[in-house]
Formats: C-alpha cells, sequence, structure tokens
C-alpha cells in the first residue's frame, strides 16, 4: 500500500522529516486496486470484511436501526455467504426491502445513472452562479473604468453600456433604500451613550 504525506511533518531534522521517512499520514491515502498477491489478497479480504462486519453491529446497536450485510467471496472454500448479523436476520431484513413498493425501492437505491444526474446538475448550478458572478465582474471593472477615464465613447457595446447602467440603477435603488432605512430608525448611532 502506498501512503501519501497529507499533513506538516511532525519532527524535522535537518531536511529529513519523520513523518514522510517513515511514511506515516494524517489519514488514510489508499489506491484501490485488485490486489495482485494471493495471499495478501485473502489477508485484505479476511481484515476488510471483519472491519465492515463490526461497523454494521456498531450501526446496528448505536443507531437502532436494521441493517446487513451479505458477501459472497469467490476465495471462499463453502459456496454460502458470509451473513452479518445473523441469517435469520439478514433474511428478515431482505424480506423487508424486496416488499418495498417500487417507487420506494427506487428512491432508496442510487444507481449511477441517478448519482451522475445529481453531480451534473449540481455543478451545472454551480457553474451559472460563476459565469453570473464573472459578468458582474466585468461590468463593474466597465464601469470602473469608463468613471476613472470619464470617456463613456470608447466603449463600442450598447449591450455594454445597458449592463452597467443596471448596475448602477441597482446600487443606486440599494443606497436609497438604506438610506430610508437608516432616516426611519432614527440614523446611525456610533458609540455608547
Amino acid at each position: 500500500m502506498s501512503r501519501l504525506l497529507t499533513g506538516p511533518p511532525i519532527i524535522s531534522l535537518k531536511g529529513l522529516s519523520l513523518s514522510s521517512s517513515l511514511g506515516l499520514t494524517m489519514g488514510r491515502a489508499v489506491k484501490f486496486e485488485l490486489v495482485a498477491n494471493e495471499r495478501v489478497r485473502r489477508q485484505t479480504f479476511q481484515k476488510r470484511r471483519a472491519g465492515l462486519m463490526k461497523k454494521v453491529g456498531e450501526l446496528r446497536t448505536l443507531c437502532g436501526v436494521d441493517a446487513c450485510v451479505v458477501i459472497y467471496s469467490s476465495t471462499s472454500t463453502c459456496a454460502q455467504p458470509d451473513v452479518h448479523p445473523s441469517p435469520a436476520e439478514t433474511s428478515h431484513v431482505l424480506e423487508r426491502f424486496t416488499n418495498l413498493p417500487i417507487m420506494k425501492k427506487d428512491l432508496s437505491i442510487m444507481n449511477r445513472e441517478n448519482f451522475l444526474r445529481q453531480n451534473i446538475t449540481r455543478v451545472q448550478a454551480s457553474l451559472e452562479k460563476i459565469k453570473y458572478r464573472n459578468w458582474l465582474v466585468e461590468k463593474e471593472q466597465l464601469m470602473g473604468n469608463n468613471l476613472v477615464e470619464i470617456n463613456l465613447h470608447d466603449v463600442g457595446n450598447l449591450k455594454d453600456l445597458k449592463d452597467v447602467s443596471g448596475l448602477l440603477a441597482g446600487r443606486i435603488d440599494r443606497t436609497v433604500k438604506q438610506i430610508e432605512y437608516y432616516t426611519k430608525s432614527g440614523g446611525i448611532r456610533l458609540g455608547k451613550n
């Protein structure tokens, strides 16, 4: 397994960091690929299977939920799967799931298509926000350049002028509302009385 250094060195002696030389990490960074060595693969499987069974047991106990694990292993000598917590409880949980109406099953299963669709929607919304922020920055820069140079004839695009006009109108409206608010509330109070 390769370990990546994810934090600052723990101890540094003349440029030699103890954490990087020992392979210590601040979390686990593991390459997920098939373990080539058969013996190491079996050991990894046994350790991770035991960890998964333990986590499901903790989830059941701490959260009071019905959960189960069914693992089929190609390296297992018997054709029976590993089940946790017990075959009877596992079959009860699976029976509850299979008896759900189709619509509820579909809601509880995240398939790749739904996962990708949700991510695409999220990224597109983020992209639209970034495009809008960029548009605002461009118009504010255009507005700032024009106010500094006081030469509106250099702006070659009427659309840019309308955009700048809209931005200025919005700022003026916000400023007028702030003035009205402060006038009604008795002005800005500075310091303590």
